[in-house]
């Protein structure tokens, strides 16, 4: 018989409830070692380790983010397309903002 034939009964797996109460003990030991040695321990991540700084809080965020009803829905398109604009316009100058610090570096 090969591995996952079609028809066959479930031999293995892991158990149900495994994930939220693995995920339960780790936020919790996560949030006593915060309290333990507190907020100068993130900075030090931030400052020495960027990349893993901002790969845990990519972990930490929802996936997915689901908006079923916002302002912007009920808003006429002119002044939607003025906040877009107005978004666009704050973006493009925070842009060059970061193209000028590009040399700097983070003490």
């Amino acid at each position: 018989m090969a591995l996952f034939e079609k028809s066959q009964p479930k031999t293995g797996g892991r158990v149900k409830g495994t994930k939220n109460r693995l995920s339960t003990v780790f936020l919790n030991d996560l949030l006593a070692d915060y309290e333990a040695h507190g907020a100068e321990t993130i900075k030090i991540c931030r400052v020495e380790r960027p990349v893993e700084y901002i790969k845990m809080i990519a972990g930490l965020l929802p996936r997915e983010l689901e908006i079923t009803e916002t302002y912007l829905m009920e808003m006429p398109d002119d002044e939607l397309n003025a906040v877009i604009e107005h978004v666009r316009r704050q973006i493009a100058e925070r842009t060059i903002q970061l193209r000028g610090r590009e040399g700097q570096t983070i003490n």
